[in-house]
C-alpha cells in the first residue's frame, strides 16, 4: 500500500470512528437498569427498566398505541390516527395534569411507562426507540410532519409547521447524520402486554403550566443496527395509582392535590374545635 492509500485509509478510519462514536445506546437489556443522559433538546433525563410488579393491574394509562412492523412511529391525539398509531380510546390527547411528578435525588421529573410487544427467540424480543420528542399546545393537535430522512444514518423529528404554537421542549435524539440516541430494550425481560417495561423520566422545569396540553412522538426500529418492531403495539401510559414507582423516588402531589389535603386537614381542624367547644359548654 503507498503512501497516499495509507494517508487516504486512515482519514477514512478516523472519520469512522467519530460517526460511530457520536452515536449513544442506552442499554436496558439487564434488569433493573437505571441510566441518566443527555437529551438533544430538554437537557438531562433519565430512564429504568422495570419489572412487572412496577406497575401492577389496573393502575396504567395509555394515551397512544404504536404498530407496524420494522419501524414504527406516531404520537398521541384525539383527533385520528396519525401516522402508524393505532385507532381506538388508547390512543388520545393527554393533559399536563396527569403526569404524575416524582423526586430523584432531589430533582423533580415528569415520568412516563413505555410497554413493549416483541416475538422471542433469537434476537426478535430486542427493539430499539430512537427518537422520543415531547410538545406542550394550548390544544389538541393532528396536523403534525416527520422530517424527509437525510440518508439510512438519520433519524425522524416531528414538527408542526402550522397552526396554534406547539412548543417542543423534549427531543432525545439529533436528526443528524449518526448523532442520535437510541435506547435498547428487551421484550423477555417481562412477560405479557401491559406489564411496562421503561420508565422515562423528563425534567418538570420543562413544562410550561399554561400549556395544558401534551403530544409525545416516538420512532421505534429506524436506528440502522436493527433491533426492529416485530410483533404487537407499543404503549405509551401514565400511572393513575396514588404512588409512581420508580428507583430511588418520591412522589411529588400535584398543586390540586396538596390544596385538597389543605382543605380536608382545615376541615378536620374545625370539626375537632366544634366537638371541644361543645364538651366545654
Amino acid at each position: 500500500m503507498n503512501r497516499l492509500s495509507l494517508t487516504i485509509f486512515a482519514a477514512f478510519t478516523a472519520l469512522s470512528s467519530s460517526l460511530t462514536a457520536a452515536t449513544t445506546t442506552l442499554d436496558l437489556t439487564t434488569a433493573g437498569t437505571a441510566i441518566n443522559s443527555t437529551a438533544n433538546i430538554g437537557g438531562a433525563f433519565r430512564i429504568e427498566q422495570i419489572s412487572p410488579q412496577s406497575t401492577g393491574t389496573g393502575v396504567i394509562d395509555p394515551f397512544v398505541r404504536i404498530q407496524a412492523n420494522t419501524n414504527e412511529q406516531g404520537y398521541n391525539t384525539s383527533l385520528g390516527t396519525p401516522l402508524d398509531t393505532k385507532s381506538g380510546q388508547f390512543t388520545r390527547a393527554l393533559t399536563l395534569a396527569e403526569i404524575p411528578i416524582v423526586t430523584i435525588s432531589g430533582v423533580q421529573y415528569r415520568q412516563f411507562l413505555l410497554d413493549i410487544n416483541q416475538n422471542t427467540g433469537g434476537n426478535n424480543e430486542f427493539l430499539n426507540l430512537t427518537q422520543i420528542q415531547i410538545f406542550q399546545t394550548s390544544a389538541d393537535r393532528i396536523d403534525g410532519v416527520v422530517n424527509p430522512l437525510s440518508d439510512s444514518n438519520s433519524v425522524s423529528a416531528l414538527t408542526f409547521p402550522t397552526g396554534p404554537a406547539a412548543t417542543e421542549i423534549f427531543r432525545m435524539s439529533a436528526t443528524t447524520n449518526n448523532n442520535y440516541t437510541t435506547i435498547l430494550m428487551d421484550y423477555s425481560l417481562n412477560s405479557g402486554s401491559g406489564s411496562g417495561d421503561m420508565f422515562l423520566y423528563v425534567r418538570n422545569s420543562l413544562f410550561n403550566a399554561a400549556l395544558s396540553n401534551i403530544i409525545m412522538y416516538s420512532d421505534f426500529g429506524q436506528d440502522p443496527a436493527g433491533a426492529g418492531s416485530n410483533d404487537g403495539f407499543e404503549e405509551w401510559a401514565v400511572l393513575k395509582a396514588s404512588t409512581a414507582p420508580c428507583i430511588g423516588c418520591t412522589v411529588v402531589p400535584e398543586p390540586t392535590s396538596v390544596s385538597l389535603l389543605g382543605t380536608l386537614i382545615a376541615g378536620l381542624g374545625w370539626m375537632t374545635w366544634k366537638r371541644r367547644s361543645a364538651i366545654s359548654i
